[in-house]
């Protein structure tokens, strides 16, 4: 449960940033260095949150799966004719 609530914590601190840098971009007209910094910080966070999940796989906390786990094999059809 806890795993859940720091990712979804994460997500909303990425929007909010990628928003923040949105907002500084139109209103500063490229007069500052708010528009990278939110910019850099979003990045940071990904990358961050990129690791985080990576040290619970890691760890055992979370198990990845595949898109086609437990599905059964299919042998290519006979297209001879």
């Amino acid at each position: 449960m806890w795993v859940t609530v720091i990712i979804a914590l994460v997500f909303v601190g990425i929007i909010a940033s990628l928003a923040s840098g949105l907002f500084y971009l139109i209103n500063d007209k490229g007069d500052s260095r708010r528009t990278l910094r939110a910019l850099t910080f979003r990045i940071g966070l990904s990358v961050g949150l990129f690791v985080f999940l990576m040290i619970l796989v890691g760890f055992g906390v979370i198990e990845p799966h595949g898109v086609y786990r437990g599905a059964p094999s299919v042998s290519a059809p006979d297209v001879s004719q």
